[in-house]
């Protein structure tokens, strides 16, 4: 099938990376959530890990193509990923090579649903591979760090233009996500997304300068002044998060 750019398709089929990606992903016989199957390139390889594949694509003549393959232990689910409710996934990996443009409100979902996935195993833009997988530093964000308190962030390996049809402008990582025993603190997590959206709202500004937009000077006190977003880790972030979430 000829790849949609409206849809953001940018089919993997160079077999090498399609293989590496299978090894590198934890399946070990698990069921597969796939995001975005497209004709079912990267479908074949995961199937022969896991114990089923629920292939979740929005593109009726993608979903027409999976439905014709016939695939053993593939479930082909017709929607938008972002728009349906998981609720028919009940445990397992997900996975899935995420259109650039959709890719972190995706990468969210996967967050908001931590508990039924033991795994996540992405492929995405360069950029967005690195940000995802830095708690600490210029690149982190509120995502990469909500998704560090869950999830230990491992990014493997690059994959150029090439390996895809159609090229995409520039490479791509490949990210794998693994659940912690248990997560790093205790917190709800849309409580804590939003007072890391206001901490790093402006991110050459401190954190005092971006907060006290949110807060009355009272709850400032004691607030190191020249501290900025890139220069703490989770820890100090979430006792942060306790102290301005006191009455």
């Amino acid at each position: 099938m000829k790849p949609k750019k409206s849809l953001g398709q940018h089919f993997l089929h160079e077999k090498s990376y399609l293989e590496r990606i299978v090894r590198e992903c934890p399946l070990e016989g698990k069921p597969v959530l796939e995001i975005g199957a497209g004709p079912g390139n990267l479908t074949r390889y995961l199937v022969k890990k896991a114990s089923e594949v629920f292939a979740v694509e929005k593109d009726p003549e993608a979903v027409s193509l999976l439905k014709k393959a016939g695939l053993e232990r593939v479930r082909v689910v017709e929607g938008d990923a972002l728009e349906i409710p998981w609720d028919f996934f009940q445990e397992g990996v997900c996975a899935g090579n995420l259109p650039y443009y959709i890719s972190s409100p995706l990468v969210r979902k996967f967050l908001q649903n931590w508990r039924r996935f033991s795994a996540g195993c992405f492929l995405l833009q360069w950029e967005l591979a690195e940000k995802f997988t830095s708690p600490r530093g210029r690149k982190a964000s509120p995502l990469s760090l909500l998704l560090y308190n869950f999830y230990e962030p491992s990014l493997k390996f690059s994959v150029p233009p090439g390996a895809f049809a159609p090229p995409p402008r520039v490479r791509s990582g490949f990210v794998v996500f693994q659940r912690r025993p248990s997560p790093l603190f205790d917190f709800p997590l849309e409580e804590m997304e939003e007072f890391l959206r206001r901490v790093f709202s402006q991110r050459r500004k401190t954190i005092y300068n971006n907060l006290k937009a949110f807060y009355p000077p009272d709850k400032l006190k004691g607030l190191d002044r020249r501290l900025r977003p890139e220069e703490v880790g989770l820890e100090e972030l979430f006792r942060l998060f306790q102290m301005f979430r006191r009455d």
